[in-house]
């Protein structure tokens, strides 16, 4: 009599676990469909040029309100291929920052497409919509991995997805903002500069200031509302004052900052993450089979969930 009621205590045991729909394993939190996602990279800043910096005020507000991965790394050197890797999951040998490069193959954009789900990508001083030069003032398409990425350079019909960046405050004010948005400054903007942008100090004060303009804009907008969330990350470390760039961990130690509507409140995390991480997120978030390198990265799950 014992051993039966032990069998159908065992038998009933699933059930419970699995009562609600979702099986946990060892209580780690699920991460749920973001309602909007949007995610702001910089460039070319180690860990320990942006947090404690103090020209950098809205970075490390929101790092210290919000959540703050502390062990998050670039995956190589230079910029390119690390904006490619957060969106193909693949670096795909890529140790250069010509734009005329193309690559092919699966990418965030088409997963997204064919779950039924909307992406765009906001690029400051961006001509025209999908636009395919390499430079134009500030804007520089090695920051852009739309158009590297080949199915989307040579399709008019995805190209028209990249816009100038004037066209989120059109999106955020009529409702219409993308579930997965792309936003990079120009180089004056994004911290990390060309002969023609300011000095130092005053790069580093217009990047947190561009920031906290578009922070702003998207949570008082209709779009900051369920899960929604926005990621503000940099393509690789550079350490100012060594010479170089930061070697650690392939792309060098980066500050990423998660900012969401229902996450965690003042998280920080050690675990060690990277571009591919982030892409596993996402991608796990959505329902999304993981890309290439993302496959083997662990989703940052306690960034994102309480």
């Amino acid at each position: 009599m014992i051993t039966l009621l032990r069998k159908m205590l065992l038998m009933l045991l699933p059930l419970s676990l699995t009562a609600g729909g979702t099986v946990l394993s060892e209580g780690v939190p699920t991460l749920r469909p973001f309602s909007h996602l949007f995610v702001i990279v910089l460039e070319n800043h180690s860990y320990s040029t942006v947090i404690g910096n103090s020209n950098l005020p809205t970075l490390n507000g929101l790092a210290s309100q919000y959540g703050l991965a502390t062990n998050f790394t670039g995956v190589t050197h230079p910029s390119l291929p690390n904006y490619v890797a957060m969106l193909m999951g693949s670096t795909f040998g890529s140790h250069s920052d010509d734009p005329g490069q193309r690559f092919a193959g699966d990418h965030l954009a088409l997963q997204l497409e064919r779950a039924g789900r909307s992406w765009r990508g906001y690029f400051q001083g961006l001509p025209e919509l999908g636009w395919d030069g390499p430079y134009a003032g500030l804007y520089a398409k090695k920051h852009n991995p739309f158009m590297l990425a080949a199915d989307i350079a040579s399709n008019p019909q995805r190209s028209a997805n990249v816009v100038p960046l004037d066209r989120l405050s059109d999106d955020l004010r009529a409702g219409k903002a993308p579930d997965f948005a792309l936003i990079v400054p120009d180089v004056c903007h994004d911290m990390h500069g060309a002969p023609e942008c300011p000095v130092k100090a005053t790069l580093d004060r217009d990047g947190d200031a561009f920031v906290r303009t578009w922070t702003d804009k998207i949570m008082s907008s209709a779009a900051w509302q369920g899960n929604a969330a926005v990621v503000i990350t940099f393509d690789e470390g550079n350490v100012e004052g060594k010479g170089g760039n930061d070697e650690a961990t392939g792309g060098g130690r980066i500050a990423t900052i998660v900012v969401t509507r229902e996450g965690p409140r003042a998280a920080k995390s050690n675990a060690p993450y990277n571009h591919y991480a982030l892409l596993r997120t996402f991608e796990d978030a959505w329902g999304l089979p993981p890309l290439r390198e993302a496959a083997q990265a662990k989703p940052m799950t306690d960034l994102f969930v309480r």
